[in-house]
């Protein structure tokens, strides 16, 4: 395991995105409702994902503007299945193929309608989708007021090729299942967005490139998640989780550029204390959680090998000289 940094770190928009997640919850605290400043944290986390190094502020805005309407649509879309979870079982399908052959949303489709669809909305907003929409823009003019790269690239929209349909296709497969057997066991509603989120965060397009995102994924939410169970072992307050959301979030986003692993290490931490900010959580939950993590990205390995995996040319193949 490759623990050595590979990049610089980008500080700027560790703070800004520290920022966007702690603000919401401590407004939320202060005003005697933790449960909407939590509900605006979970879109902004989902937005401001970390950007593309070389990317001007146009290409920047187009993404963030494109991560948006994905959010947004994900809540208006919970609102109106209005706690179906049979309803979620295709829309993650969808969602998470999407994101497969659109690179402006990425992963941020398929994690939206996961997180949200599974969270639900906050009625006491009294507008769908709002919640989702206003912290979406709260991230994204957050990530926006940090300087540029000095010497952007312009931006290349990248050839969709056979392997990455499939890719989508796969994914479409594996999560459309893998949310249908736990909407049947009645958990999709519960703990399950883990198991999911493993799915969705370790499937690569290539074999190669899937073990290695689930080594990382595996390694990083297995001591993520013992750190989460010494914090929640504490029973820690809304100020404290707080804190301890706006310093791993900061890290998590600031060390990312430099390394994945370090993204892995810090985000189940901050995204188990947001998803449940305004209610007690057991210290297991985080061995839970990390189980199912694990869980999906076994299934991810697996599906990598045998799920149309991509071409080899002959002189690679087993059992050839």
């Amino acid at each position: 395991m490759e623990w050595r940094p590979q990049a610089p770190a980008d500080w700027p928009a560790g703070v800004a995105a520290g920022a966007a997640l702690a603000l919401p919850l401590l407004a939320g605290t202060a005003a005697g409702h933790p449960a909407a400043g939590a509900a605006l944290t979970l879109p902004a986390l989902l937005v401001v994902m970390p950007l593309p190094a070389e990317a001007a502020l146009r290409e920047r805005t187009r993404r963030l503007g494109a991560r948006t309407a994905a959010i947004t649509v994900a809540g208006l879309y919970t609102f109106l299945a209005g706690g179906n979870v049979w309803a979620l079982v295709p829309a993650i399908a969808v969602a998470s193929a999407a994101g497969a052959v659109l690179p402006r949303v990425g992963n941020t489709a398929g994690l939206a309608m996961v997180l949200v669809g599974i969270t639900g909305p906050v009625e006491g907003f009294g507008i769908p989708a709002l919640p989702q929409l206003a912290g979406s823009l709260w991230g994204a003019v957050l990530l926006l007021a940090r300087r540029g790269p000095k010497n952007p690239l312009p931006y290349r929209r990248p050839d969709r090729t056979r392997q990455d349909w499939l890719h989508a296709a796969r994914l479409a497969l594996l999560l459309g299942t893998a949310s249908a057997v736990m909407a049947a066991l009645h958990r999709l509603s519960g703990e399950a967005h883990w198991l999911l989120t493993g799915i969705l965060l370790s499937l690569r397009p290539t074999p190669e490139a899937t073990w290695t995102r689930a080594r990382q994924r595996i390694t990083g939410n297995t001591l993520g998640g013992i750190a989460a169970a010494l914090v929640l072992l504490t029973h820690p307050g809304p100020w404290a989780v707080t804190a301890v959301v706006a310093v791993t979030g900061t890290l998590a986003y600031a060390l990312r550029p430099a390394n994945y692993l370090y993204w892995c290490l810090a985000f189940p931490l901050f995204l188990l204390l947001i998803t449940d900010f305004d209610r007690p959580t057991p210290w297991y939950a985080a061995a839970v959680r990390a189980g199912l993590v694990l869980a999906g990205a076994l299934v991810s390995i697996a599906a990598s090998r045998h799920l149309w995996p991509p071409d080899q040319p002959p002189e690679t193949r087993p059992g050839r000289p």
